[in-house]
């Protein structure tokens, strides 16, 4: 492990609104329970 200079690090970025965290879970829901629903169809066959 190389040690790495805090002055490298970005931590005054801007925060992401709330509707953007919100359909970046919608988002993930949907592939999830699309994966869930093909894995279960094959299961079934």
């Amino acid at each position: 492990m190389t040690p790495v200079a805090t002055e490298d690090s970005v931590l005054d970025t801007t925060p992401r609104s709330l509707w953007h965290a919100l359909g970046d879970l919608a988002v993930s829901a949907v592939v999830v329970s699309a994966i869930a629903l093909i894995v279960s169809f094959i299961s079934a066959a």
